[in-house]
């Protein structure tokens, strides 16, 4: 009788265990929901546009949490939350650092309004008839020393009136010189996006094509790091476009880090990536190893508002560029390791 009731005792107990642990499990996911609300309640409206896409993408993530139970579903939405919260601040950032550049070139010609302003004391206009109605009394006079001092006045007031002039239109000459300098930053915009890659941003072959000739130029033996992604096809079957280009970014991004801040990097082909490295190819041996093993992995990119893992396949290989190598000799070099990483 004695067990049975240690028995009963020992299942109260651990009845009101899971109970407790329930209660607990509510009142973390109702925090965790309060914590996603909030943190697109109280975001910085930089943008209103991009705040209400930030807003809907922690409302698809605030929606997963009711029915989130399983320690993994957790881990990946958590990293769905950090995911849009790391994307706004870099986006932020971003138009920050924009702000700051019209802000300073506000400044720049207030700046300059403002000494105009502060020099031009009274009405140059005013000044400039006064000059000229002086001028005019002067024909009446006879006197040599009055008509000499008459115009000396009055030629000094005209001159303070043309340099008051000038300063005025220097506020016209900034904003002129600011349109330019926009002008001239949109053309630029748009003459490198003729030659970058629109999926990764990284150089497109055409580009890459003449980085290399140029390189042939020189005397200096160089090298060709390539790298190919392996299961790119079969990602672009399964993720969407936006997702795949994210993954490619995130892995170009880790290369470039690798390889320098300075790197040559574009894209060779659909699946095949180049970097123009200085050096020899024993030196380039030991990072195309690197290279291939750091790369390969699972990249994480978000897609209204929910993380989606992405698993990369990389490969690479490298090509030395010696002093009696043509472009011909190299571009065959290249298409042969291409197909051979692909293999």
């Amino acid at each position: 009788m004695s067990n049975i009731g240690g028995r009963l005792i020992s299942i109260r107990k651990a009845t009101s265990d899971l109970d407790r642990i329930a209660e607990l499990l509510e009142a973390a996911k109702a925090t965790y929901e309060h914590a996603i609300r909030s943190a697109g309640q109280y975001a910085i409206e930089l943008n209103p546009a991009d705040a209400d896409l930030f807003r809907q993408h922690l409302e698809v993530i605030r929606q997963q949490v009711p029915n989130t139970n399983d320690p993994e579903e957790w881990k990946t939405l958590e990293a769905s939350f950090r995911g849009e919260l790391r994307d706004f601040r870099d986006r932020s950032a971003g138009q920050l650092a924009e702000m700051r550049g019209e802000v300073k070139a506000a400044v720049d010609t207030m700046q300059i309004f403002a000494e105009a302003v502060h020099q031009s004391g009274e009405d140059h206009e005013v000044k400039m008839h006064g000059a000229i109605n002086q001028l005019k009394a002067l024909a009446q006079v006879t006197s040599l020393e009055q008509l000499q001092a008459g115009v000396v006045a009055a030629t000094s007031a005209i001159a303070e009136s043309v340099q008051l002039m000038r300063k005025s239109h220097q506020l016209a000459v900034a904003q002129m010189r600011d349109e330019v300098r926009l002008l001239h930053k949109q053309i630029d915009v748009e003459r490198r996006a003729v030659y970058l890659d629109r999926a990764t941003g990284v150089w497109n072959r055409q580009k890459m094509d003449a980085l290399i000739f140029r390189h042939l130029e020189g005397e200096k033996t160089f090298i060709i790091l390539l790298v190919c992604i392996c299961n790119l096809k079969q990602m672009d079957q399964r993720y969407s476009q936006n997702v795949v280009s994210g993954a490619l970014k995130a892995l170009l991004q880790r290369f470039a880090g690798m390889l320098g801040e300075n790197v040559v990097l574009g894209r060779w082909s659909e699946d095949h990536f180049a970097a123009i490295l200085e050096g020899d190819a024993n030196s380039a041996m030991s990072i195309s190893r690197e290279t291939g093993s750091r790369l390969t992995g699972s990249y994480s990119v978000q897609e209204q508002g929910l993380s989606k893992s992405v698993n990369l396949q990389v490969s690479s290989g490298i090509i030395e560029r010696t002093q009696n190598t043509t472009a011909g000799m190299l571009e065959q070099k290249i298409q042969q390791m291409a197909q051979r990483l692909s293999s």
